[in-house]
């Protein structure tokens, strides 16, 4: 997913979605790091086991990880930080994608439209930020995204736009009659991806074009058609 937002292309996630597992639990973010070594090529055969990503271009995700969040994901990452595991990132997913709510919210309505049952780390239901000052006090890098919240601050994160949005797309998942039908999944450019939910006269489908940002969720309720597009508190 992130790959997709960084080079603007619906390609390798396509590919991905085409060989994953149907009956797993589908995650974007842990209490530990974002990991990188299952897109990668075999280190040990490069040739005849390629990643699902080339080299160069994972590479460039991880630089772009580390800009996206101003350098505080390099400080948590590697040698950076006492965990020295080279084959995760370390950084909240809001951060990874540079705090953007549009492309935060439609990283989960994918992870929530593809086959399996959605789980959600705490802080990234709440849309949390790298946490430098538990990083600096531990020295372990993992810590950056285990923000402990205090009462006040999930009442404040529970307000944000991002997260109310969030809560509804929840919601969706948990409760349209769609989601318990039959899946379908394509790709009608090489920088999008549509997914689809039928069960009878109800469906759910999402889509979305990483190359120009446009996006669709659009769903069946009592007889008529909603359609959804999300908010960016920046842009009002």
């Amino acid at each position: 997913l992130l790959h997709a937002f960084a080079f603007r292309t619906a390609k390798h996630l396509k590919e991905w979605i085409d060989i994953r597992p149907t009956n797993a639990l589908t995650v974007l973010d842990t209490h530990d790091g974002i990991g990188i070594i299952d897109i990668g090529a075999d280190r040990k055969d490069p040739a005849s086991r390629p990643g699902l990503v080339p080299p160069n271009e994972l590479d460039q995700l991880v630089e772009i990880i580390h800009r996206n969040s101003s350098g505080s994901s390099r400080l948590a990452t590697g040698a950076a930080a006492s965990n020295l595991d080279l084959y995760q990132v370390n950084c909240t997913f809001y951060d990874a994608l540079a705090r953007d709510d549009v492309n935060y919210l439609l990283a989960r309505a994918i992870q929530f439209f593809l086959p399996g049952i959605p789980q959600v780390y705490y802080v990234g239901l709440l849309a949390g930020q790298n946490d430098m000052q538990l990083l600096m006090h531990s020295g372990v890098g993992r810590d950056i995204n285990r923000h402990y919240y205090q009462r006040d601050e999930v009442a404040a994160a529970l307000r944000q736009s991002v997260v109310t949005q969030l809560c509804a797309l929840v919601k969706l998942r948990n409760t349209h009659k769609a989601f318990n039908g039959q899946f379908g999944c394509g790709s009608p450019s090489p920088s999008a991806l549509v997914l689809r939910w039928d069960d009878g006269d109800e469906f759910a489908e999402l889509s979305v074009d990483f190359r120009t940002g446009r996006h669709r969720l659009a769903f069946s309720t009592a007889g008529e058609i909603r359609a959804i597009e999300f908010q960016s508190a920046r842009s009002g």
